[in-house]
């Protein structure tokens, strides 16, 4: 086990915050440097945690800080060619999710990482829950059996809508690309990504045979509009779809940012030859399945929460081993998130 200190960065410290402060919690890194081009925000993000350099340009950074390992935490549009530019320098990258815009992008950057000889990880960080880290564990012992059927939910009522502006320590600041399609934004990239990783996490990632899918986008136009008229949307609020695999199992999704529901649901439900798991976020993790000859229903005790996407990409590049979420799995989520969209379009093969 390495006992030094990796030297590490955050790029983009709106979405970067949960990163700069993950950073600092490990006794194994060290946060050295943080980069946005909000200089007023940048200011008080160095300050308040106490960064030893700050810059508005990633090209500066990359020139002149010592950072060896690098966050991405720019809009989806950007994490291509930022992620790009780090492996350029020889920097290790841990990317925001989703990976990138479509498939073609995330195979671009997997290429990069494997020419530069360098770690590349997408930080889907529900998989480090202790939810999903027991299933984990009882899925791969086979208490699941074969899993031929999957669900992934993620629905918001209206009033839970993202909105294009927001007001921070700083002043007002836009996050409206999360509304708009060309820069990565819309609910099938943004909560689907996450749904979907836990999904095909769990099940194993299996081949996929094809992709279907329809998307809405009735509530964001007139939602974002009322911010004014720099303000528009042309994503999706609510996205359903359907992929079957080669293996003969299948997986049904649908993610809304809002719609005409009493509460929020967080639900990932999976089916098996030998027993059943479903995952509320309002009511736990339940389990079903026999036992001692008898169908019975099982919570079980889970531990306290620990690990991170950032714990785990330090200690991968530290110590040589593969990180928990690969570019390749990456590239997969993103054949799906395209297939939802364009419904029918071929992969592009790894």
């Amino acid at each position: 086990m390495s006992t030094r200190q990796l030297k590490t960065a955050v790029v983009g410290c709106s979405v970067g915050l949960g990163h700069v402060q993950a950073y600092q919690k490990l006794k194994n890194a060290e946060l050295v440097a943080v980069c946005d081009i909000d200089a007023p925000w940048l200011q008080h993000v160095q300050q308040t945690y106490n960064v030893p350099q700050a810059y508005t340009s990633l090209d500066e950074l990359l020139a002149r800080s010592d950072a060896e390992a690098v966050s991405v935490c720019l809009p989806v549009y950007l994490h291509k060619p930022a992620t790009l530019a780090c492996l350029a320098a020889g920097k290790h990258v841990l990317v925001e999710k989703p990976m990138a815009h479509t498939a073609v992008e995330a195979i671009a950057m997997t290429e990069a990482a494997q020419a530069a000889g360098k770690t590349l990880m997408v930080s889907y960080n529900q998989r480090f829950g202790p939810d999903m880290q027991y299933l984990k564990r009882y899925a791969e012992a086979g208490y699941l059996g074969d899993i031929y059927f999957a669900r992934a939910v993620w629905r918001r009522p209206l009033g839970m809508l993202p909105e294009p502006l927001i007001e921070r320590a700083t002043g007002p600041y836009s996050r409206n690309w999360f509304n708009e399609a060309a820069k990565g934004g819309g609910v099938g990239r943004d909560l689907g990504a996450h749904m979907i990783d836990l999904a095909m996490w769990i099940m194993g990632f299996p081949a996929i045979a094809d992709v279907s899918g329809r998307s809405y986008g009735n509530f964001l136009p007139g939602w974002v509009a009322q911010f004014g008229p720099l303000y528009g949307s042309d994503a999706d609020d609510h996205t359903v779809g359907f992929v079957r695999f080669q293996n003969g199992a299948s997986l049904q999704i649908e993610m809304s940012f809002g719609q005409h529901i009493d509460k929020e649901v967080v639900l990932n439900e999976f089916f098996g030859t030998r027993g059943g798991a479903v995952r509320d976020a309002a009511t736990g993790l339940k389990l079903f399945g026999e036992a001692a000859g008898s169908y019975t229903t099982t919570t079980p005790r889970l531990p306290a929460a620990s690990g991170s996407t950032q714990a785990n990409f330090v200690t991968s590049i530290l110590e040589g081993t593969p990180p928990m979420v690969t570019p390749e799995q990456g590239i997969a989520l993103m054949q799906i998130i395209d297939g939802l969209y364009s419904s029918g379009s071929s992969f592009t093969k790894v």
